[in-house]
């Protein structure tokens, strides 16, 4: 009865605990591994959409910005006649116009044009309004940041014979005094420091 007694009490050895234990560890690192892995890939897609987002709500304002362009010139803040649309070249390409469809929910007593600008500023793509159309060098502009992480942004315009131009107006329309003048279509080209490039071309009404 004795020696059934003991054959019965026999267990593991510290030998078997140890290599179990190994291996069980072994497994719980691949396992946590592999989780980290699918987890970052769903924190990598998730980032990725909410860029595209960000970026597709970017295009579409400044798509309803550009169908709504119209030939109005302004005054700066000097006096200066401003053109109905300019791109402005002072360190960061920017291209200013006057917009119809201002809306005014409050019934304010306002004209319902604008203007607007989008500018690249410290690697951001700004957008600008001010409160009244011919300012003076106390009107203050309005900034907000669409998109972020840009490299570069670059714009051209087409005119109604499909002419290509890095500038708007251009030299002829500036020399001629058409600075009401219009172009047919604005390119935006903006380079991600992420994504790399996006090109789109806007058709003006």
């Amino acid at each position: 009865m004795k020696v059934a007694l003991r054959q019965s009490q026999a267990g593991f050895t510290l030998l078997e605990l140890l290599v179990a234990i190994s291996i069980f560890s072994m497994l719980s690192v691949m396992a946590y591994s592999g989780l980290k892995t699918v987890l970052d890939a769903r924190d990598a897609n998730q980032n990725i959409a909410e860029r595209v987002a960000d970026i597709q709500l970017a295009m579409l304002r400044i798509n309803n910005d550009l169908q709504h362009a119209i030939e109005r010139t302004v005054r700066d803040a000097f006096g200066a006649s401003m053109p109905s649309m300019m791109t402005l070249q002072t360190g960061e390409s920017s291209l200013e116009w006057t917009r119809a469809g201002y809306s005014n929910p409050g019934e304010f007593k306002r004209s319902d044009l604008q203007r607007i600008a989008y500018k690249l500023n410290e690697n951001n793509l700004v957008r600008i309004t001010w409160p009244v159309l011919d300012r003076t060098q106390g009107t203050e502009p309005v900034e907000s940041i669409l998109i972020s992480e840009i490299e570069s942004i670059e714009w051209n315009f087409y005119d109604q014979a499909n002419a290509e131009s890095s500038s708007w107006p251009t030299t002829v329309a500036s020399s001629a005094g058409r600075l009401a003048e219009l172009p047919k279509a604005v390119e935006l080209q903006i380079n991600f420091d992420d994504i790399g490039e996006i090109r789109r071309i806007f058709l003006l009404p």
